[in-house]
């Protein structure tokens, strides 16, 4: 056989291994954690990883849509309408892709901004920022951001999972509410469900809506903030402690997706504002990991989990109990977050973002795995050889 063809076959057995996949990839099986005070680890086939401190353009992440509407006073019931736009939620990342120092390329906080407009609105409308993910398949699983909170008066920041009005689990911060109570910082739960639907989407007499105070100023740095669902259970934490938990047929059973927004709409009985001055949030990640409910999706996670109990076939998510720095610190290793995506063979079968590039690639695959770009190389390789 010629060194031509011995190259070749050579080339094409690398190829056979990549799409059979002859290796096991670490967590083929899914992502596990403990929910609330259970002993019991659930586990998740899917994830959706998001490191905004080194997202150079969000309009580039497929896995996320900054969203770009309005809805009048009357519709928000509020003193003035909303304008949702996408120049309102801002890229700002750390320059060097290896640091988690800031400040961000446009000064201040790294991350990603949603920005409030500030002062009275000449249009009637208040300028807002919301962003969706673009996958609507998520059901049970752990749905966490870490957010740095705005401390101007007049918005309500919110990090939630929606399917529709009557099912929505929310967690909701208004900032005019620290001002009025002596520096503490209260934070609202919410199940929205058809009794909260028909009593006006006020879920206050549903039994399912608590007012807490954080443990922490979510105006002084990123915070940790988490949303565990499984079926008729829902547990709220801030940085890792439990701050509700909600036992209720109330729970939703669909799937659905998760929304980042800051909003205000002038109404004095919830978002007060508009805030005097430009108001803005940063987030700096999100880290869903969940269970879909795409068909597509169950027969890709049966097809490569062959073995549940083998080696490393299952990831422990590792769980933020301290506030994520985006500074250097002395204890790296619980304030630094952790991604299983930049982390080789973690996420294979999984489509998520790669932070260096323009579009979605699939970890745990190389470029020659897919087969037309692998054939159009070797036809290039025969013209040169």
């Amino acid at each position: 056989m010629s060194a031509r063809h011995d190259l070749l076959f050579l080339l094409w057995m690398i190829q056979l291994s990549c799409v059979f996949n002859f290796t096991a990839a670490d967590c083929e099986c899914g992502y596990s954690s403990t929910i609330g005070s259970s002993t019991m680890d659930y586990v998740f086939t899917d994830l959706l990883e998001s490191d905004f401190l080194h997202i150079a353009n969000i309009s580039l992440d497929t896995d996320w849509r900054p969203q770009s509407y309005n809805v009048t006073a009357e519709a928000s019931r509020g003193a003035y309408g909303t304008a949702f736009s996408v120049p309102n939620v801002v890229s700002n990342p750390i320059a060097n892709m290896a640091s988690f120092s800031g400040p961000g390329s446009l000064g201040g906080d790294p991350g990603l901004q949603f920005l409030v407009d500030g002062g009275i609105p000449k249009s009637g409308y208040v300028g807002c920022a919301e962003m969706d993910s673009a996958r609507t398949d998520m059901l049970w699983g752990t749905y966490r951001a870490a957010m740095k909170l705005t401390p101007v008066p007049g918005t309500v920041s919110a990090f939630f999972w929606y399917f529709n009005d009557s099912m929505e689990i929310d967690m909701e911060f208004l900032s005019e509410q620290w001002v009025f109570e002596n520096n503490t910082f209260p934070v609202n739960l919410v199940l929205q469900s058809t009794a909260s639907v028909a009593a006006g989407y006020n879920a206050a007499g549903t039994g399912n809506y608590v007012v807490t105070n954080l443990p922490f100023n979510p105006t002084d740095g990123y915070h940790e903030y988490r949303i565990d669902f499984i079926p008729g259970n829902v547990i709220f934490y801030g940085d890792g402690t439990v701050l509700a938990h909600m036992n209720t047929s109330a729970v939703p059973t669909m799937a659905g997706h998760l929304i980042l927004t800051q909003w205000s709409n002038g109404n004095p009985l919830w978002s007060y504002g508009p805030p005097a001055t430009a108001a803005i949030m940063t987030v700096s990640y999100v880290k869903a990991y969940f269970n879909s409910s795409l068909l597509e999706r169950q027969t890709a996670w049966e097809m490569r989990c062959k073995d549940g109990n083998a080696l490393n076939a299952i990831c422990p998510i590792p769980d933020q109990t301290t506030a994520p720095s985006v500074l250097n610190t002395t204890d790296n290793t619980t304030a630094l977050p952790y991604f299983f995506s930049n982390d080789d063979n973690k996420t294979a079968n999984q489509t998520v973002y790669h932070s260096l590039g323009l579009a979605v690639v699939k970890r745990g695959e190389t470029w020659f795995a897919q087969p037309l770009v692998f054939t159009i190389f070797l036809l290039i390789l025969l013209l040169l050889l």
